[in-house]
């Protein structure tokens, strides 16, 4: 039986040049678009490809032409014997400004002086945050008597690095109606950069985490004011940087070469290293044709606007003649005043022995402003000589004076040691004080400044003087230095330096002390009238630095301790030196600490803590104009008794 199916021979067959010339056969037009669309596709593709090897090979050898163009061009210009030959004549330095982060934040922990929070942007991203964190009833836990919402806020300086604890800013919202801050504690709050672009607000990523225990500014810290202000607050080390600021220098349009780069990255790190964990780290990284990273240099830490200083004061495609020549320069610019700042920072970059030698003459120049550039110079150099000059600024020149004891912390020759030593004994609070942060700041395992544990508290140091002084610290750690011998207590009566603690003199000359808790519960402890057992007992009723900070400031202000007591006398950053300034200020506050034995309340208001930052000043500028009124009803508060 035949089949009508076709056979194979008989099939119709197709050449290739049938399916490109296709006629209008039926079975010819089915094929004929495919083969079409796929014959084309693959004329382009390889068109495209040898197109784009052609034009790439081009590419690179123009970029080659152009690179050997622009080299010879900078080459050229790095044999003019009159080019810039600093970095700084060619280049220009970022992120040296002090950063700001900020946030909102929960305080718990208040004994009923909490807020409610209006309807505001506020109010939503609390919310946000307590939802964020999975805490149940948001709406209730915001509006609690406990709890009050605040503004969070930290400055972070150039050299703040990642891990690094830094002090925090705290005051109550605008948009909460809380009465007062004292007990209270911060809830973990992420601290962000904020900036306005083209009118729209930005944020960056978490830059830091805070939380910890308020302590509540007292009345000494804030000039012209007698009385606590409730709703300010700080916390001693209480955030935690989980970023690091970025500095960097970047070149002008007409010097950028990976040459200049390159040359300008060995001139930093053939001056600038250290050593980490037994490893050499140098401090600069060339990114591009333009850009140079910097890292922190530790002995430079403590003054970042320096170090950038001397890194721009640096020499690149130098020869040696070269150098020699700017070193007499310099040392013929270091005599003049309005020079002088410039030609130290530049001999301080050159770090040699004769660079070294031209700063040791300018010591015994007759400019007190000269003495003090070279001097600060040589410290960085580890020199000796410039040892006596800094001591001397830091006694008589109060503008000079946070800078120099800078110089004597970083300077590693044992004579540094020595002068700081000898300035715990003057009698000028902040001077004293300044020195043991700068002893701290050399070595913080020091013997001198390793102190006793007050529980979990502080810690309590005590220096043998014969100046007697009690120092309280609101920076940077939390500590009670004495100067002296142990002073004692004079309890006129009943006295509460905070609403929930109380100190009750006694028939037998002890004093009990009393602390109420969130339970209700009340804690005493009985001890002596004297300041240490006092400290001794705050950790027994379960007492906070906040307590010990109020318990001495009012100590003071009411006459029943026998000591003077200074609050956080620090030396103030910002000072003018003023050339026709004479030193009896300075005389006249040491007089009366020697005749008196009482802390000048000049020197307590030279040494504010708000002079850091615009937003706690503009605060303190209001203090200072409260009424009569407002002072007599804060004696009146604080003659008054409460019972526990």
């Amino acid at each position: 039986m035949k089949s009508n199916a076709p056979s194979r021979s008989c099939r119709p067959r197709y050449r290739f040049s049938d399916l490109l010339f296709a006629s209008s056969d039926s079975s010819k037009q089915i094929h004929q678009p495919r083969f079409r669309i796929r014959v084309a596709c693959a004329l382009v593709a390889a068109f495209l490809v040898l197109s784009s090897l052609g034009c790439q090979s081009w590419m690179q050898r123009n970029r080659k032409e152009q690179f050997e163009i622009d080299r010879d061009l900078i080459m050229e210009k790095m044999k003019d014997p009159d080019r810039p030959r600093l970095i700084g004549e060619v280049a220009t330095a970022s992120g040296l400004h002090t950063r700001r982060y900020d946030s909102l934040g929960l305080i718990s922990n208040l004994p009923g002086t909490g807020g409610i929070v209006r309807p505001s942007n506020q109010r939503e991203f609390m919310l946000e945050e307590l939802r964020r964190h999975d805490v149940l009833h948001p709406q209730e836990v915001l509006d609690s008597p406990s709890t009050a919402t605040v503004k969070v806020r930290l400055f972070a300086n150039p050299c703040d690095q990642k891990g690094d604890r830094l002090d925090v800013l705290v005051e109550c919202s605008d948009e909460c109606n809380a009465t007062d801050l004292r007990e209270g504690v911060l809830m973990p709050a992420s601290l962000r950069e904020y900036s306005n672009i083209e009118g729209k607000s930005r944020s960056t990523h978490e830059k830091a985490l805070a939380s910890g225990d308020l302590i509540t500014i007292p009345p000494s810290v804030i000039e012209g004011s007698t009385e606590i202000d409730p709703l300010r607050a700080v916390i001693i080390g209480g955030a935690k940087l989980v970023d690091t600021p970025k500095m960097a220098i970047y070149l002008s349009n007409e010097y950028q070469h990976v040459l200049v780069v390159r040359a300008m990255e060995n001139a930093i790190n053939r001056r600038f290293f250290y050593q980490n964990a037994g490893k050499q780290k140098v401090v600069a990284t060339g990114k591009n044709d333009r850009e140079i990273m910097i890292e922190p240099l530790p002995k430079y830490k403590l003054d970042p606007l320096h170090y950038m200083s001397t890194i721009l004061s640096l020499g690149y495609f130098e020869k040696d003649e070269q150098v020699a020549e700017r070193l007499e320069g310099c040392r013929g610019l270091l005599k003049k005043r309005e020079y002088a700042r410039r030609a130290a920072c530049e001999l301080e970059a050159i770090g040699s022995k004769e660079a070294a030698a031209a700063l040791v003459e300018g010591l015994s120049h007759n400019d007190v402003e000269v003495r003090f550039h070279a001097a600060y110079s040589l410290a960085y150099l580890d020199r000796p000589e410039c040892v006596p000059v800094l001591q001397n600024m830091v006694r008589f020149e109060p503008a000079f004076r946070p800078i120099c004891l800078i110089g004597l912390a970083i300077n590693e020759c044992p004579e540094a040691r020595v002068a700081l030593e000898e300035l715990l004994q003057e009698a000028i609070p902040e001077v004293r004080y300044g020195a043991i942060s700068a002893i701290r700041q050399r070595d913080p395992r020091d013997p001198l400044i390793a102190g006793a544990n007050v529980g979990e508290v502080c810690s309590f140091i005590h220096v043998p003087s014969q100046i007697p002084l009690v120092t309280v610290s609101l920076e940077q750690t939390k500590e009670i230095v004495l100067f002296g011998s142990n002073p004692v207590i004079h309890l006129k009566k009943d006295f509460a330096p905070s609403p929930s603690m109380r100190l009750i003199p006694m028939s037998n000359g002890m004093v009990r002390m009393a602390k109420r808790l969130q339970t209700g519960e009340i804690l005493q402890a009985v001890v002596s009238s004297d300041l240490t057992s006092i400290l001794k007992g705050i950790p027994s009723i379960e007492g906070k630095y906040a307590d010990v900070v109020h318990m001495l400031d009012q100590l003071h202000a009411t006459d029943q301790i026998s000591v003077p007591v200074a609050i956080n006398p620090r030396p103030r950053a910002g000072r003018v030196y003023d050339r026709e300034r004479s030193t009896e200020a300075d005389q006249k506050a040491l007089d009366e600490l020697q005749l008196e034995d009482k802390t000048d309340e000049e020197e307590q208001a030279d040494s504010s803590w708000f002079s850091l930052s615009s937003w706690t000043s503009k605060k303190a500028n209001k203090s200072s104009k409260k009424s009569s009124e407002a002072e007599e009803a804060a004696e009146q508060s604080t003659d008054e008794e409460s019972d526990l």
